[in-house]
């Protein structure tokens, strides 16, 4: 018997009434993201390349076909497609929120009414896009090159996080996908244009934002552990979860931040591939 989670009393909203609705009790067993996460990670570690083609050479001939440049630039517009539709579709399920039951009711979300409007929907699919996004690691590893540490620490972490935020219905769920839709809305939609031939501008903007992502989220994290009355103690697992994600994650961005721009031989012009 598959053993399955379904939503919490709060929840009002009918997994009949939204596409994919059937898959939660399945996706959102505790087990799923552990299992598939450790499994992702074991899997990339075997299939990592012992001899990497380097950051600054071509890559694999069989990475140079231009079926394989089209199905990249299709994996990237697709989800830079889905990253707009999340960003602005929480943005005004929390500003209609904000409006209709005031600043402290409406960021903290008491009668859940943004959850049954737009949030447990939004972030279902956005926890359920985080296991798509393992494309990303195939990409690498087909290009011959090697997937890093940050890689699949950022991939297998997401699925957990999101997971946690999903499961025990955690409000600062909602500023996550506003913040991490804005990123790649701009990282995809780059990294569609230099799949596609063209250098577009502001990689090291893009890497700086993205670790201003994780301040933010660790800022939220924060507010929403000290707000009175904001979160129960089952909101808080998932923030606690969260923040023992983020804080890592913030130290290997910084450290590839560190390393691709401002090392020696980036300064040089050996400049690293962005993650």
């Amino acid at each position: 018997m598959i053993e399955t989670h379904l939503p919490p009393g709060e929840i009002t909203t009918s997994l009949d009434s939204f596409f994919l609705g059937w898959l939660y009790p399945y996706a959102m067993y505790w087990k799923t993201p552990l299992i598939v996460a450790a499994a992702y990670t074991m899997l990339i570690m075997k299939a990592n390349p012992l001899k990497p083609v380097a950051a600054r050479a071509p890559p694999l001939k069989r990475a140079q076909s231009p079926a394989f440049k089209r199905l990249v630039i299709g994996h990237n517009i697709a989800l830079a497609v889905f990253s707009l539709w999340t960003l602005v579709s929480m943005t005004s399920g929390l500003a209609d929120n904000l409006r209709a039951h005031g600043w402290h009711n409406g960021i903290c979300d008491t009668k859940f009414t943004m959850w049954n409007a737009k949030l447990f929907r939004i972030s279902y699919y956005f926890y359920l896009s985080k296991y798509y996004e393992f494309i990303d690691t195939l990409i690498i590893l087909y290009k011959g090159r090697k997937a890093s540490i940050l890689q699949m620490y950022h991939h297998a972490g997401a699925v957990i996080t999101m997971w946690a935020g999903c499961y025990y219905v955690a409000v600062p769920i909602a500023f996550f996908v506003i913040a991490n839709s804005a990123i790649h809305a701009w990282m995809y939609t780059f990294y569609a244009l230099t799949a596609a031939g063209m250098r577009p501008p502001g990689k090291r903007l893009l890497t700086s934002s993205q670790i201003f992502q994780f301040i933010f989220g660790i800022s939220i994290c924060l507010f929403y552990l000290f707000c009175p009355g904001c979160q129960d103690d089952r909101q808080k697992t998932a923030i606690y979860i969260n923040l023992a994600y983020l804080f890592p994650l913030l130290s290997l961005f910084m450290s590839f931040f560190v390393n691709t721009y401002l090392s020696s031989d980036s300064l040089s012009g050996n400049t690293k591939k962005a993650v």
